[in-house]
């Protein structure tokens, strides 16, 4: 087991699934063995697999766009955003009706096509280890729960670095490895349930690799989110929620309930010389 951020050979198996999961001794990043390919990205991931339907979860995305965009206005001064991993587009197609120039980025061709298609949206597909030569910069780039998807976040964090304009901000959000529930639900903890994750950070060995590639966290909040009722169901396990689930998938109706808990962090950070500058 070679660590894909340190190069470290040295690395403890925390817990056996089909992919281990392991700590490197190293540098401290727990991560799996080894990454899955982005043709695990298709409809069935976003339909029936990790989600319900993720096209259903669009009003509880805007939800919680709105409360993030209101604070990302009040950190820059302009209105250019790139999306890292943006799936179909809700979280832009917000920023939009804002006032924000907005681009996303995503590896799905079957998300990208329908952010493209059905929203008007300007998507590449591709992946940000190798983004597309053209993209210009921008005041803010995100990164919704995508960061543990990377086969290389360091390489990732490096090319954002790159295409922040001066003053710019990046803002991630991820699992939080050292978080109390992942420490009580041990090997159930519902982040490892989801094959494409590859990376578990918590604060401080997140905090590590944004500083080798030039960011410095300026805040971290543990915010909750809307999430949608049928991806509650979907994911909750429970012995009645399939065909609750399968009732509300026949229905327009899909309410979004607020959740936190407090095992997902949201970071926001600025290149070094940015955070130099505004001391």
């Amino acid at each position: 087991m070679q660590c894909r951020l340190c190069g470290g050979l040295q690395g403890r198996v925390l817990y056996e699934f089909s992919r281990p999961i392991f700590k490197c001794e190293s540098c401290g990043v727990v991560q799996v063995d080894q990454s899955e390919g982005v043709d695990h990205y298709t409809e069935s991931y976003y339909r029936g697999g990790v989600y319900a339907d993720y096209l259903r979860d669009r009003a509880a995305i805007h939800r919680n766009a709105l409360q993030i965009l209101s604070k990302l206005e009040c950190l820059v001064q302009g209105r250019t955003l790139l999306d890292v991993g943006c799936a179909a587009g809700f979280f832009l197609e917000a920023a939009r009706t804002r006032g924000w120039t907005v681009r996303g980025l995503e590896v799905s061709e079957y998300a990208s096509n329908y952010a493209r298609q059905e929203l008007g949206l300007a998507i590449d597909t591709g992946s940000i280890t190798s983004p597309p030569s053209e993209l210009p910069r921008f005041d803010v780039v995100t990164l919704w729960d995508t960061i543990e998807h990377l086969d290389r976040p360091d390489l990732a964090l490096s090319n954002i670095h790159d295409l922040l304009d001066p003053g710019g901000v990046l803002v991630l959000s991820t699992g939080d490895y050292g978080s109390l529930l992942r420490r009580l639900a041990g090997k159930k903890w519902r982040l490892f349930a989801d094959p494409t994750h590859n990376f578990f950070f918590d604060e401080n060995t997140l905090g590590r690799v944004l500083t080798q590639q030039g960011f410095q966290i300026f805040r971290v909040d543990r915010i909750g989110k809307w999430v949608s009722l049928l991806m509650i169901l979907h994911q909750s396990g429970l012995s009645f929620a399939h065909s609750v689930r399968d009732w509300l998938g026949k229905t327009r109706w899909n309410p979004s309930l607020y959740v936190n808990l407090w095992d997902v962090m949201t970071v926001f950070a600025k290149p070094m010389a940015e955070i130099g500058m505004s001391r």
